[in-house]
C-alpha cells in the first residue's frame, strides 16, 4: 500500500509538459470580436484587397527561365505580370512561350494524343526555313566539296596560337622543288588566293580583286599575302569559306557544260572537273 501511496506522490510531482503551441496562441485572442470598420475603412480595405500585384524586375534571363513555370501557372502573381509584360517585347521568348503552352495542352489528360496530321509540313517548313536544303552537287565536285568541309571543321576547333603554327609549303615548278615558309592561317590565305583562278573562270569576284594581271598561282600567293596589313590570322577562314560555299553552289546550278570550262594557270590551263580536283588535293 505504501508503495503505490509514493508512486502516485510522484506522479503528482511530475513537471508539466505542455502541448504544441498553436499559431494562434503566438497573437491575441482571435476569438475577441473586432470592432466593424467604417465606410471608408472597409472601401480602403477592399481597395488594398484587389491592389495590383507588385511586379518584380527581373532580367531576361531570369525571365526566359520562368516561361516553363508561367505555361504551366505555377507563377506568382508579380512573376507571371511580368514574364506577360516581358513577352510583348521579346520575339524570340514569345515564340518559345507559344511552344510551352502547347506542350502543356498536350498533357491534358481528355486531349486526344493523335498527332496533328499537319505536325508533319510544319516541322520540315520550320526546318528549311532554319536550314536551307542541301544542294545536289555533281559527282566531279565531290572530291572538292569534301575536302574543304573536313578542313574547315579542322580549323573551327583549332585556338588562336596555332593559327600562327609554322608550316613549310612544297610544290614544283617545271621540275625543280619549290619551298616556302609559313603559317596555318598563310595556307589558307594561300589557298583562298589560288582558289580565285577557279572563281574568276565562273565569273565570280576574284579575291585579289578586279583588274588583277593574269598571274600563277606561286604569283598570287605572294601578291595576296603582301596586299595584307599584317601577318595573315585566323580572320582569313570567313572570307576562304564563303568563297568555297559559293563556288560549289555556282557550280551545282551551273549545269553540266560548265564541267569543261577552261580554268587558266597562266603557263597552263585545265578543264574546271580536273581543276577542282586538284584544288581538293590541295586541302
Amino acid at each position: 500500500m505504501t508503495g503505490a501511496a509514493d508512486d502516485a506522490d510522484d506522479v503528482a510531482r511530475a513537471p508539466w509538459i505542455p502541448g504544441p503551441r498553436r499559431a494562434a496562441d503566438d497573437h491575441a485572442d482571435l476569438t475577441t470580436r473586432l470592432p466593424e470598420a467604417s465606410g471608408a475603412e472597409a472601401e480602403e480595405t477592399d481597395m488594398a484587397e484587389t491592389e495590383e500585384p507588385e511586379v518584380p524586375d527581373l532580367s531576361h534571363n531570369v525571365l526566359k527561365s520562368l516561361l516553363g513555370a508561367w505555361a504551366l501557372s505555377a507563377c506568382s502573381a508579380g512573376e507571371t505580370r511580368a514574364v506577360e509584360n516581358h513577352l510583348t517585347v521579346c520575339a524570340p521568348c514569345a515564340d518559345e512561350a507559344l511552344r510551352l503552352r502547347d506542350a502543356v495542352t498536350l498533357l491534358h489528360e481528355d486531349r486526344d494524343l493523335d498527332l496533328d496530321p499537319l505536325l508533319r509540313s510544319r516541322v520540315l517548313e520550320n526546318c528549311l526555313g532554319r536550314r536551307p536544303a542541301r544542294i545536289p552537287v555533281p559527282d566531279w565536285v565531290t572530291p572538292y566539296d569534301a575536302e574543304t568541309a573536313r578542313l574547315d571543321a579542322l580549323l573551327r576547333d583549332i585556338g588562336e596560337s596555332e593559327w600562327h603554327a609554322p608550316v613549310r609549303l612544297k610544290w614544283y615548278e617545271e621540275d625543280r622543288v619549290v619551298r616556302r615558309k609559313a603559317t596555318v592561317a598563310g595556307v589558307i590565305g594561300h589557298l583562298f588566293a589560288v582558289d580565285g583562278l577557279v572563281t574568276s573562270a565562273l565569273g565570280l569576284d576574284d579575291p585579289l580583286g578586279a583588274g588583277v594581271p593574269e598571274l600563277s598561282p606561286t604569283e598570287r600567293t605572294e601578291a595576296f599575302w603582301a596586299s595584307l596589313d599584317r601577318p595573315p590570322n585566323r580572320s582569313v577562314r570567313g572570307p576562304w569559306r564563303d568563297q568555297s560555299h559559293t563556288l560549289i553552289r555556282t557550280v551545282a546550278f551551273a549545269g553540266r557544260g560548265v564541267a569543261d570550262l577552261t580554268v587558266t594557270y597562266k603557263d597552263f590551263a585545265l578543264p574546271l572537273r580536273d581543276s577542282l580536283l586538284e584544288r581538293a588535293f590541295e586541302c
